[in-house]
């Protein structure tokens, strides 16, 4: 754990990372954009927090997971706000993203996710924005839904793979995403992003086909400790045989994620 300072024990943002959820550049957002957060420092200059400052990214995530934008928690937190009018709202980013996809603007959709994923936790994301703006891009009367759908699935992927690369080059690549699934869409990337917080650098391999052949070898190789399977359409009975012996083979822990999970029941 981190140095004691008196009675007071002191976490690195790294700990305060893996205690939380938040990863380390979300937490240096909030301090320097937002002023949530007023770590110590060390002689070093390095950032040291204290318990109370976890409670405090506890209760930010507890506002967060009600749909309140992260600009607004600040008094929320000094108690100068009514939380009931602050419950169930939009992210203030959420309308803009929207903007950018029915605008069709790239540049400009790239950087508004870019923004999103340094401001907010993995999770917001995943359970608040992706939702939102998928519904709006997907609503039955969305005459530009095949363009503004094929846009947003491919900025995503392009900026879930930025932050990957990044924490992949501080990470050992102990976890493997593989996918049979043939449609375009970022879901294993989403995932791989997710299990990227979760502590792991990952590999990806999304569109397989054919046969598993020499995939246990990579694994023993690259000592991959996670073997997480990804997909939204029903695997074949050879599909299934083939992760079966590359399971037993290597011993790596397997997982399904997606509606492969409901529909083979697994």
């Amino acid at each position: 754990m981190g140095d004691l300072t008196e009675d007071t024990k002191l976490f690195t943002i790294s700990e305060v990372s893996d205690v939380t959820g938040v990863n380390a550049v979300t937490l240096r957002a909030w301090q320097r954009r937002y002023g949530l957060l007023v770590p110590q420092r060390t002689s070093q200059g390095h950032r040291l927090y204290t318990e109370s400052d976890i409670s405090k990214i506890k209760l930010i995530l507890n506002w967060l997971a009600k749909g309140v934008s992260i600009g607004k928690v600040k008094p929320l937190l000094a108690g100068d706000a009514d939380p009931i009018l602050e419950r169930q709202q939009v992210l203030d980013i959420t309308d803009d993203i929207i903007a950018a996809v029915q605008a069709l603007n790239g540049f400009k959709l790239e950087r508004l996710i870019n923004e999103a994923l340094k401001i907010y936790p993995y999770e917001v994301i995943q359970q608040r924005l992706l939702p939102e703006v998928s519904a709006v891009i997907e609503h039955q009367d969305n005459p530009l839904y095949s363009i503004q759908k094929s846009l947003w699935i491919s900025v995503l992927t392009v900026c879930f793979i930025n932050v990957i690369t990044k924490i992949n080059n501080e990470k050992k690549l102990t976890c493997l995403l593989i996918s049979f699934d043939k449609c375009n869409s970022y879901k294993i990337w989403q995932q791989g992003l997710a299990w990227c917080y979760k502590g792991d650098g990952v590999t990806i391999m999304p569109n397989l086909s054919g046969r598993l052949t020499g995939l246990s070898a990579c694994i023993r190789e690259r000592n991959i400790v996670n073997l997480v399977v990804v997909g939204e359409t029903k695997l074949s009975r050879r599909q299934l045989a083939d992760i079966d012996m590359v399971q037993q083979e290597t011993g790596v822990k397997l997982y399904f994620v997606g509606s492969i999970k409901i529909i083979h029941g697994l």
